[in-house]
This record gives structure tokens, C-alpha cells and sequence, in this order.
């Protein structure tokens, strides 16, 4: 396998200590650059064009979201995996919205950023488990005319689109219906085109708005 070279940026440095050694431990993972503020960071994605980026989203100078706005401009294929210390809901639609792959809270990043990277890494989403379930239970508004395009999906369609709101990768969603990952992927891509839906993290960001992460009946 081949070694990933990894940003890593936090301006605690008793944190960003911890979290280098979590990562060098985790396998084939070589952190070649770590800052402590947003500018920093930046110059480091710029310089060293690491294979992942693990940015604090609360840093001085600029923070986590508008490094990787930032960084993504220039390197739209980077994954990026946003630490934080906050349950919030708008900030995890923003990071979305960015195309940021990863969001990991701060208390469970000993556990998951190794999973992180390597979901990331594989073309896959992945969120902190508590994030998820605090997600789950907001009350959400679905986006205006959800109801109309959900009605245009099939019933495959329907239920695949129920398991992507609740962040489940095409390998997982392939598992629980008994179908291969490629039928899946066909299944996303018929979605996509289906909704109009354009952008990293698009059909992530329309399930989760328009299901809630509800269960369909199946």
C-alpha cells in the first residue's frame, strides 16, 4: 500500500501532538507538514500537496471551512477531514456544501480518524458515529419541491437514497440489499442525474435535507 502523506492543522499543539501520534500509528500515514493556523495551512496544502488534509475547523487567521474552500479550488480531488468540537448542524451542511469528505468530532478523534482517512481516501463520506445520530435527531425543513423529486425516484432509487442520508457508502448500502457495489453506483448516478444535482457531497447533502435520515418502508 502505498504511504499517504498527510496536513495536519489545530493551533492546540498538545492536541495536534496527539493527534500526529494517533495517525503515524494507524498504518502507512507520514505527516509531512502541521500548522497551527488557517494561513499556515494553506501554504502547507500549497507546498507539500499532501494526499489528505485534517484541518481544525475553529483555527486563528482563517478557519477549517475556508482553508479547504481555499485548498479545493486548487486541488478539487484533495480529501479534506474537518475536525470539530461542536455538534452544529449548519456548519456540518457548509463543509457539505464545500466538498469536504470527512467530519470528525474532536472528543471521538482518537477512534475515528483512522477510519476517516481511510473512508476519505476511498472516494467515501465519513462522519463521527455521534455526529450522525445527532443529525438524525434535528428537525429539519426539506428543501423546496423534495417531495415532488423524491416521487420521481423508483422504489430502488427510494431506498437507496434513505440509506445515503444516513451515511452509508456504496459498499455498505450493496451489503444491506443484497446487490453489487456497481449496481449501486448505477443506482446513484441515475439519482444524480434524475434530481440535477451537480457537486461533491450533492446527493449526500439533498438526502439528508429531504429525508431527515427518516427509515423508508421498505
Amino acid at each position: 500500500m502505498k504511504t499517504l502523506d498527510i496536513l495536519i492543522a489545530d493551533d492546540h499543539p498538545i492536541f495536534l501532538k496527539g493527534l500526529r501520534e494517533v495517525i503515524e500509528s494507524g498504518g502507512d500515514f507520514r505527516i509531512i507538514y502541521q500548522a497551527a493556523n488557517g494561513r499556515d495551512a494553506i501554504e502547507g496544502i500549497r507546498s507539500k500537496r499532501p494526499d489528505v488534509a485534517i484541518l481544525d475547523i475553529d483555527m486563528p487567521e482563517l478557519n477549517g471551512l475556508q482553508v479547504a474552500e481555499e485548498a479545493l479550488l486548487h486541488q478539487p480531488e484533495l480529501p479534506i477531514v474537518l475536525l470539530t468540537m461542536h455538534k452544529v448542524k449548519d456548519a456540518f451542511m457548509k463543509a457539505l456544501e464545500i466538498g469536504i469528505m470527512g467530519y470528525v468530532l474532536k472528543e471521538n478523534a482518537v477512534v475515528d480518524v483512522i477510519h476517516a482517512i481511510h473512508s476519505v481516501t476511498a472516494g467515501n463520506a465519513y462522519i463521527s458515529p455521534e455526529m450522525s445520530t445527532f443529525l438524525l435527531r434535528q428537525k429539519h425543513k426539506s428543501p423546496t419541491g423534495a417531495a415532488e423529486m423524491m416521487a420521481t425516484l423508483t422504489p430502488s432509487e427510494y431506498r437507496i437514497i434513505h440509506l445515503v442520508a444516513a451515511y452509508k457508502s456504496s459498499r455498505e448500502i450493496a451489503e444491506e440489499l443484497g446487490i453489487s457495489e456497481k449496481t449501486v453506483s448505477n443506482h446513484r448516478m441515475n439519482i444524480t442525474r434524475k434530481l440535477s444535482l451537480s457537486g461533491k457531497n450533492s446527493l449526500l447533502r439533498f438526502a439528508i435535507e429531504a429525508t431527515g435520515g427518516s427509515k423508508p418502508v421498505f
